[in-house]
């Protein structure tokens, strides 16, 4: 199975390759008052602008397999 991306590194990435779509999750998730992550916020921010990029956003949310199936 792959490799795991570390959740700063992603960050990191989306901070440097898309910084509205970015500066506009954090928006979102300050508004929030902690009951959304910055990961959810930042896909539901990129899916206002660019609807063509929902199945990105569904394949994220999906949960993580059991490795004892």
């Amino acid at each position: 199975m792959g490799e795991r991306v570390p959740l700063v590194r992603t960050i990191l990435w989306r901070w440097l390759l898309s910084p509205r779509t970015s500066w506009r999750a954090r928006r979102l998730a300050r508004a929030s008052y902690g009951n959304t992550s910055f990961d959810a916020a930042w896909r539901h921010a990129r899916v206002r602008t660019h609807p063509d990029e929902l199945p990105y956003q569904q394949r994220g949310h999906l949960p993580d397999r059991d490795p004892s199936e």
